[in-house]
C-alpha cells in the first residue's frame, strides 16, 4: 500500500517527544496539585486568627510534646478554644465517630456498614442522647455549645484541603451538635458494657450444650459458684426458643436480605462492646508508702487501639478551672488527668447494666408482645438508612417496655431463634433520659478538694468506672461511680443469661445507691483495681458474675508490696511488667508435654528456663502462647461450632481453659471425667485424653511458627509475632491502604501481664498482633504535679502525613515517657484566637438568644 511522501509520515521520534512532552506535563501538573494541597492544608493553627464566636483573646501554647496549653478570659472560650483544636487535629475521626454513634456510616462506606448502622439506630443512640442533653442544667449546655461551636469553626476552617480520608471517599465534614457529644460518650459506655454479648453467647450454646457444660466454658469467677441454680440451658430448648433445623424462614423485620453479610465483617468489626481486652488497671499510693510523702496515683486504660488514638492530651486554664491530661475528640473536659489539687483515674468496674430479655410475640398479632399484664403493642419507630450507591434502607425498630430489639437487628439472633414467635429486646442503663455523665465530667475538671470530686462523681451514670483519687493534701481514695441495678445472687437468672420478659420476677428494681457501692477512704498503703471482683466474695449483692480474670491485680498488689518506699521509678517498672501469672499457672502442663516435632527437645528446654515473662525477646513467651492458642482451639473449636468461630478473637477463652485444666489436674474423678469431654475430640473414633490433647498443642504450636518464623526455636522472639497494630477506620480493611495509616509497633506482655497486649487470636493471617492494650499510660506524682509523666502508642495529629501522627509510638513501644507539665519548660509555638470585633455586637446578641433557648 502506497502511504505517500516520506515528508507526510509522522515521524516516530516526534510522537515519542510529544508524549514525553505530555506525561512530563502531567507529572508537573500532579506536583502543583500536590504541593497547592500540602500548604492549603490547616492541620495545625496558625500563629494568629479571627474568631466570630468568643468574647475575648484565647492564647494556645504547644509544648515540645505537641500538647496545646489553652489560656483563656471564661470557660465558655476555652472549651470553644478546645472544640477548635479537636476538629483541627482529628477531623476524620471525629467525622466517623459521629457517623458511627448516629447510624450513619453507610452514607459515605455503603453497604458493608448497613448492619452497624441498623443496629445503632435500633438501639437508639442519637434518640436518647438528645433526651438526655434536654435535661442538663443551663450551665453545662452553654459548656458543651460553646465546644461545638469551637468544632464547627475548626471544621469550617479546614476548607478544602481536608485530611486524605476526606478527599478519598469524596466526603465533607458534617455539622457537630451537643447530642453528638453525648451520643460518642454513650459509645464509650457501649465499648465499656459489653455484657449482653456474653448473655447472648450463653444463650447461643444452650442450643447443643447443657448448662453445667456452659458453666465450664464460661465459668465463674476463680472460687465461686455460678450466681444462678437456674437450668437456663433447658429452659430454653424446652420453651422452644431456637429456630429448628432447616427452617430458614425469617421475619419479616430483620436486616435485609439485600445487605446481608457476615456479622463479623461488618457489625463486630466497627461496633463497640463483646470484646475482651478493654479494661484497665489503676492504684493511688498513700504517702506512708511513697518516698516523697505524697500520693502516686497510676493508670493505663486498656482500649482497642486505634490510629489516631483514642486519647488527645491538652491543658485547659480558665478561671476556676485549671486542669491537664487526657480528653477524648467530640467530648469537652479531660476525662483522666489533674487539676491544681486533685488527680484522678479511671478503670471499668464492668458491671452487669444490660439484660436481654426473651420477648413472646402474640400468636394472634405479630405487632404485640406478652407482659405479666397481657399483651401490649411493641412501639414502632421508622427509620431510613442512605447507603452510598444503593437505594435507601426503610425499617421499622421495635421497643418493648424493657427497651429495644435488638434481635430485628441482629443476624446471629435472627439465625438461632424463631423470629415468628420470639424476639430479645435489651435494658440498658446507659440510655436512660437521666444520664449526666458529661456534667459529672465538668464538676470533676473543677474540683478544688477530694469532697468536691466525690460529690461531681455523683453525677456521673455511666459506664461504671472504678476512680481512684488524691490530693494536694495527702489523702487517697477509691470508689465505685455510675449506675447499676441491685441484683441478689441466687435469684432467678442474675443476669448471666437472657431472661423471659413476661415474668415479672425478672424485672430490674432499683439501682444501687450511690454510698451502696463499693469505696474506700484513705488506707494506710494504697487502693488497686484492674477489672477484678471489687466487693467480697460473700456479698449478696455483687455487681455481676463476669469479672475478669484476677491476675493483673495481684500481679499489681505484689509489686506494690515487694517495697516500703514508692516513686515515679517504681511506678513505672509495675505499669509496664511483663510477668504473667496466668503463664505460670499453665506452664507446668506444657513443660511436661511429649512431641515427636524435630524442634521438640529445643523448645522443652526453652521451656524448662521460661519464668513466664512476656518480654520482646523471649523465646519461652512464642513457644508458651502458641502452645495455649493451638490448646484452646483443639478445646473448643469442634464442640462450641460457629459460636468459637465467631467469638475467638473477641474473648480468648482462656478463663474456660484454666478451669478445665484444673479439673484435669483435680485428681477428683468426676472432675476430670468433665475435663475429658473437652479433651476428647469430636472427629475422631478414639478417645483422646487430656495428655494426649497436650502433647498435641505442643506439636501444632511448633509446626505453627516454624511456617511463621524463621531459624530455631532459640531465634523466635515474642517481639516478631507480638505487635499492637493500631487500627485506621475504615482504611485498615483496605490492603492498599492499610500500612500508610495503621502504626504498628512490637510490645510485650499478653492479656493477663500488668502491660497488657490482649491478642486478636482470630486473626486469619497472625493471631497474636495485639488490638487491645494500654492505650495510655499516665503515672501523677502529688508532691509536684509538673513532674507528672505519660504516654500513648500514636500522637496528637490525626492527618497521616503529619510529623505527629505516630511521634509517641516508638517511646510507648519502649516503655518511655514524656513529660506532662503544666508549666512546660519549652513552648514549641504559640497561636492566638482574637475575636472579630466586626461581630462582637452580633456575637452578644447571638450569646443572649442561646442563653434564653438553653433555658427553654
Amino acid at each position: 500500500m502506497y502511504l505517500g511522501p516520506s515528508h507526510q509520515r509522522p515521524k516516530p521520534r516526534l510522537i515519542g517527544r510529544l508524549l514525553g512532552l505530555v506525561l512530563v506535563l502531567s507529572l508537573i501538573s500532579v506536583l502543583i496539585g500536590l504541593v497547592t494541597y500540602f500548604f492549603s492544608t490547616k492541620n495545625e493553627l496558625e500563629a494568629e486568627l479571627v474568631s466570630a464566636n468568643i468574647v475575648a483573646p484565647v492564647t494556645i501554647k504547644f509544648d515540645e510534646q505537641a500538647i496545646p496549653h489553652i489560656e483563656a478570659s471564661n470557660q465558655e472560650d476555652a472549651w470553644h478554644a478546645l472544640g477548635l483544636l479537636h476538629a483541627t487535629e482529628r477531623p476524620w475521626q471525629m467525622e466517623f465517630n459521629r457517623r458511627l454513634a448516629a447510624g450513619k456510616l453507610s452514607e459515605i462506606l455503603g453497604k458493608e456498614t448497613v448492619e452497624v448502622d441498623q443496629f445503632i439506630r435500633t438501639l437508639g443512640i442519637r434518640r436518647a442522647a438528645e433526651k438526655q442533653y434536654e435535661n442538663y442544667p443551663i450551665e453545662y449546655k452553654r459548656h458543651l455549645q460553646a465546644y461545638v461551636d469551637g468544632v464547627n469553626e475548626g471544621l469550617t476552617r479546614l476548607g478544602w484541603a481536608l485530611p486524605p480520608e476526606f478527599l478519598i471517599l469524596g466526603v465533607k465534614p458534617g455539622h457537630w451538635s451537643p447530642a453528638d457529644s453525648v451520643a460518642w460518650s454513650l459509645m464509650m459506655a457501649l465499648d465499656l458494657g459489653g455484657n449482653w454479648h456474653k448473655e447472648f453467647l450463653r444463650l447461643e450454646l444452650s442450643k447443643t450444650l447443657s448448662t453445667e457444660k456452659i458453666w465450664q466454658v464460661l465459668p465463674p469467677y476463680p472460687g465461686e459458684n455460678p450466681p444462678t441454680s437456674v437450668n437456663f440451658a433447658k429452659m430454653y430448648q424446652e420453651m422452644g426458643l431456637f429456630k429448628e433445623k432447616g427452617n430458614k424462614k425469617e421475619a419479616s423485620r430483620g436486616v435485609s436480605d439485600q445487605f446481608s453479610h457476615t456479622l463479623s465483617d461488618g457489625l463486630m468489626s466497627y461496633l463497640p462492646g463483646g470484646i475482651e481486652g478493654v479494661g484497665s488497671n489503676n492504684w493511688v499510693v498513700s504517702g506512708n508508702k511513697s518516698v516523697s510523702g505524697s500520693p502516686l496515683l497510676a493508670n493505663d486504660p486498656h482500649l482497642g487501639l486505634t490510629s489516631p488514638a483514642a486519647w488527645y492530651i491538652a491543658h485547659i486554664q480558665a478561671p476556676k478551672l485549671n486542669v491537664i491530661g487526657a480528653t477524648l475528640p467530640g467530648i469537652p473536659g479531660v476525662v483522666i488527668g489533674h487539676n491544681t489539687q486533685v488527680a484522678w483515674g479511671f478503670t471499668n468496674t464492668d458491671p452487669d447494666v444490660q439484660d436481654l430479655f426473651i420477648e413472646a410475640i402474640d400468636p394472634d398479632s405479630a405487632g404485640r408482645y406478652k407482659t405479666p399484664q397481657g399483651y401490649e403493642n411493641f412501639i414502632l419507630r421508622e427509620e431510613t438508612i442512605a447507603i452510598k450507591g444503593h437505594e435507601p434502607l426503610r425499617f421499622l425498630t421495635r421497643e418493648t417496655r424493657h427497651g429495644p430489639v435488638i434481635s430485628d437487628a441482629y443476624l446471629r439472633a435472627q439465625s438461632l431463634i424463631d423470629t415468628q414467635r420470639f424476639a430479645i429486646s435489651m435494658r440498658w442503663t446507659a440510655l436512660d433520659a437521666a444520664n449526666q455523665t458529661l456534667v459529672a465530667g465538668f464538676q470533676m475538671n473543677q474540683a478544688q478538694n477530694l469532697e468536691e470530686f466525690k460529690n461531681a462523681l455523683k453525677n456521673y451514670y455511666a459506664p461504671m468506672q472504678n476512680v481512684v483519687m488524691a490530693d494536694k493534701d495527702g489523702q487517697i481514695a477509691y470508689r465505685a461511680a455510675g449506675i447499676a441495678p441491685k441484683r441478689t445472687k441466687g435469684q432467678g437468672l442474675f443476669g448471666v443469661a437472657p431472661a423471659l420478659g413476661w415474668d415479672k420476677q425478672s424485672d430490674w428494681g432499683p439501682y444501687f445507691s450511690q454510698e451502696a457501692l463499693p469505696k474506700e477512704i484513705n488506707p494506710k498503703t494504697w487502693v488497686a483495681t484492674a477489672n477484678h471482683r471489687v466487693h467480697a466474695a460473700n456479698d449478696p449483692h455483687p455487681l455481676t458474675s463476669d469479672w475478669h480474670l484476677p491476675y493483673r491485680h495481684q500481679r499489681i498488689e505484689n509489686l506494690l508490696g515487694a517495697q516500703d518506699q514508692h516513686d515515679m521509678s517504681s511506678m513505672k517498672a509495675i505499669q509496664t511488667d511483663s510477668l504473667s501469672l496466668a503463664a505460670l499457672d499453665l506452664l507446668p502442663l506444657v513443660q511436661s508435654a511429649d512431641s515427636n516435632h524435630k524442634y521438640a527437645q529445643e523448645a522443652k528446654s526453652i521451656l524448662a528456663s521460661f519464668d513466664g515473662k512476656m518480654s520482646l525477646d523471649s523465646s519461652g513467651a512464642v513457644i508458651f502462647n502458641a502452645w495455649a492458642h493451638h490448646l484452646t482451639r483443639l478445646l473448643f473449636a469442634d464442640k462450641l461450632g460457629s459460636s468459637f468461630a465467631i467469638e475467638y478473637g473477641k474473648r480468648d477463652f482462656r478463663a474456660g481453659l484454666h478451669h478445665i485444666m484444673q479439673m484435669h489436674q483435680s485428681g477428683k474423678a468426676e472432675a476430670m471425667a468433665a475435663a475429658g469431654f473437652w479433651c476428647d475430640k469430636v472427629s475422631t473414633a478414639e478417645i483422646e485424653t487430656c495428655e494426649i490433647i497436650i502433647n498435641e498443642a505442643l506439636t501444632l504450636a511448633l509446626n505453627d511458627l516454624s511456617k511463621r518464623l524463621s531459624g530455631s526455636p532459640s531465634s523466635w522472639k515474642w517481639g516478631e509475632l507480638h505487635t499492637a497494630v493500631s487500627e485506621h477506620r475504615p482504611f485498615s480493611k483496605v490492603s492498599l491502604l492499610k500500612k500508610k495509616f495503621e502504626v504498628v509497633r512490637p510490645t510485650p506482655g499478653d492479656a493477663f501481664t500488668v502491660n497488657v497486649g490482649f491478642m486478636n487470636l482470630g486473626h486469619p493471617e497472625n493471631p497474636f498482633i495485639v488490638t487491645k492494650g494500654a492505650s495510655l499510660r499516665v503515672i501523677y506524682d502529688l508532691s509536684n504535679l509538673n513532674h507528672s509523666q505519660f504516654i500513648y502508642q500514636t500522637g496528637q495529629s490525626g492527618w497521616v502525613n503529619h510529623k505527629n501522627y505516630s511521634n509517641y509510638a516508638n517511646a510507648w513501644s519502649k516503655q518511655e515517657y514524656l513529660s506532662l507539665s503544666m508549666s512546660p519548660d519549652k513552648i514549641h509555638h504559640t497561636s492566638i484566637i482574637k475575636p472579630d470585633p466586626t461581630a462582637a455586637n452580633e456575637n452578644k446578641r447571638r450569646l443572649e438568644k442561646q442563653s434564653k433557648e438553653l433555658k427553654r
